[in-house]
């Protein structure tokens, strides 16, 4: 593990060992910034000599892997979990926001057309832009910390059309499913067969029509894959509330993200050479021999031909959460009250060291007994008193961080 290092005036340095850090630190010539990654500040002049530095990126839709080496030892990596609950967030938003406009309270009106966020021009979705973020936020820690002179960064791209259908091969390409076809609807209704998915056509409905699964209000596209044949009669008892339907999980999902999130990347000012997954592929496994990982992906990306480094056993797992947690009650008729902000000194998110170890609070308790979890979200404890023997290492915030030994 190495301490990272920064100058009197707040510039990155070349990170040193821990013995060095703690002479510093006991002559009093240093003072800690933070402790995970652990990093200090210099109380006096230094000469500000830094290596080249390179860092290399795994850009991902889930996952992103991030790292950084000079004169061939790695200096840092990490692994990043992006949030994929923000439509959900979002979602539950809107359903709180319309129920407020019932109650009896002050009029809300409903406002859609007169929001100017979604008459911004290239605006990205709230679930793209979280991911794409994401991405910057990393960026900018590694450079907070290392003397970063040149990026790479590994810009995926897929082939959707062999997602979909693994067959496709050369004119097929152009000659796409729909061809023959006035239009949506008419492919939809011959791909069903001309019958409800439902009823299966015993309701002896002959008229037919087209359901989105997941509804144009919600953002649901008119693609072939969102769309569904019913009844009319069906498709009056689904709006009806009568029945649900199952919807289809997307296979190209995050393939058609990471394509999203490599043209704004291109777009921003971040300059940075692009790098491809077949020459990771081909530095990890044959000259470096490592498992397949993101964060030695990373160090892949980093890496020049036949080029060897040494690596570090510790890797920075990090996962993006919300900033903050609303929720105030609970219960079928919301009769139940929960403890929301400081419980005892202690937020949600919060670091802390217990007699059952160091782990993050997950819930919260007035008793004083928490819930607590790791960096991945398993529960390590569901009752563990923490006012005894608890200390904070690190207050709550939107990235939560732990240091692995591999």
């Amino acid at each position: 593990m190495l301490v990272y290092v920064k100058n009197q005036y707040g510039k990155p340095l070349m990170p040193c060992k821990p013995s060095k850090a703690r002479k510093l630190l006991s002559e009093g010539k240093a003072q800690v910034l933070r402790t995970n990654p652990f990093t200090i500040k210099l109380l006096f002049g230094s000469s500000g000599y830094t290596q080249p530095v390179i860092a290399g990126m795994d850009s991902g839709s889930k996952v992103v892997g991030c790292a950084a080496i000079a004169n061939g030892n790695v200096l840092y990596q990490s692994e990043v979990q992006l949030r994929q609950d923000v439509s959900k967030k979002m979602d539950q938003r809107r359903m709180y926001r319309r129920t407020r406009r019932g109650r009896k309270t002050r009029y809300r009106p409903a406002r859609f057309n007169n929001r100017a966020a979604s008459r911004i021009v290239g605006r990205l979705a709230p679930s793209i832009r979280s991911k794409l973020e994401s991405h910057i936020r990393e960026k900018n820690f590694v450079e907070a910390i290392l003397p970063v002179t040149r990026w790479k960064v590994e810009t995926a791209s897929f082939d959707i059309h062999k997602i979909t259908n693994p067959e496709v091969s050369d004119i097929e390409y152009q000659e796409g499913p729909q061809k023959g076809f006035y239009n949506v609807k008419a492919f939809v209704l011959d791909r069903d067969g001309y019958t409800c998915q439902h009823c299966k056509g015993k309701s002896k409905e002959k008229r037919l029509d087209c359901h989105h699964l997941i509804f144009r209000s919600e953002g649901g596209p008119d693609t072939p894959e969102n769309l569904i044949t019913l009844c009319k009669t069906c498709h009056k008892a689904l709006h009806a509330g009568e029945f649900e339907l199952k919807k289809k999980r997307s296979k190209t999902k995050h393939a058609t993200e990471m394509g999203i999130i490599k043209s704004q990347l291109k777009k921003s000012s971040w300059q940075f050479e692009e790098i491809f997954g077949y020459e990771t592929k081909f530095r990890r496994e044959q000259f470096l021999e490592l498992t397949k990982t993101h964060y030695n992906d990373a160090v892949a990306i980093c890496c020049e031909d036949r080029q060897t480094v040494k690596l570090d056993n510790t890797v920075y797992h990090k996962k993006h959460v919300p900033a903050g947690d609303y929720q105030q009650t609970r219960g079928k008729r919301s009769e139940k009250n929960i403890p929301t902000g400081k419980v005892f000194g202690l937020r949600k998110f919060d670091h802390i060291k217990t007699e059952k170890g160091i782990s993050f609070i997950r819930g919260k308790r007035s008793s004083g007994y928490f819930t607590l979890c790791d960096v991945f979200g398993k529960m390590i404890t569901t009752s563990v008193n923490i006012k005894r023997n608890c200390i904070r290492l690190r207050a709550s915030g939107t990235t939560l961080i732990q240091a692995v030994n591999i």
